[in-house]
């Protein structure tokens, strides 16, 4: 089954792909999500193009006349894995931004000025901005309104992933020498070598790029 080119477009793909790409693409993509301790550049292209699939699929379904077939049962379980994995990809991408909505729309704003990828869909841009400021309502009610003035401006806390740990997979060929730190001499840093299918307990900041890239994934 192939996808239009319109769609494919949306995921930066200049030809046309296969579905079944597009579901091995968004597998790791949605592993890389629940592995990595922030958020990733937004993969909203291929839920989109994953969502009027599943659609086409389920008419396609809806107009059998014998509905009891092994085959629909095998489908209508796909359909259920693929929607799954759609759904908890975005309820992940969501509890992130949650944690930290004002700093989700300053690294977005970040990496467009940047001319980096995306790190953020328009709706969950949209999100971030409403959750935000209603966080901050909610404190100005529950806590500023209560305070001297002085003390009223808070800053926004900045996570640190610097030292956050993850195990990656090379998939491509190797991506050669990766500065790690050096846990004896933290003024120090150490080289790793990353071998075609070798997997590393590595800090996520020494192979962000490579996930993002798509030429490592975090298990």
């Amino acid at each position: 089954m192939n996808i239009d080119d319109s769609a494919a477009d949306d995921v930066d793909f200049e030809e046309s792909i296969t579905l079944e790409e597009v579901i091995r693409k968004m597998t790791m993509m949605w592993q890389n999500e629940l592995c990595a301790p922030c958020l990733l550049p937004t993969q909203m292209g291929l839920v989109d193009i994953l969502l009027d699939q599943i659609k086409g699929m389920e008419d396609n379904i809806g107009r059998q006349a014998d509905k009891m077939q092994l085959r629909i049962s095998l489908h209508r379980m796909e359909l259920q894995r693929i929607s799954f994995m759609t759904s908890d990809y975005m309820r992940c991408r969501l509890q992130k931004i949650e944690s930290n909505p004002n700093d989700a729309i300053d690294q977005h704003q970040r990496r467009t000025q940047e001319n980096q990828s995306e790190l953020l869909s328009e709706t969950e841009l949209q999100f971030a901005r409403e959750y935000a400021n209603a966080e901050a309502e909610l404190f100005e009610k529950t806590v500023l309104e209560f305070m001297p003035a002085a003390l009223k401006k808070v800053s926004v806390p900045r996570p640190d992933h610097q030292d956050d740990m993850v195990y990656a997979k090379v998939l491509g060929e190797d991506i050669g020498n990766v500065a790690i730190p050096d846990w004896q001499d933290l003024n120090a840093e150490m080289v790793l070598e990353m071998e075609k299918s070798s997997c590393h307990l590595i800090p996520f900041q020494s192979v962000k790029h490579y996930v993002e890239e798509g030429t490592v994934q975090l298990l």
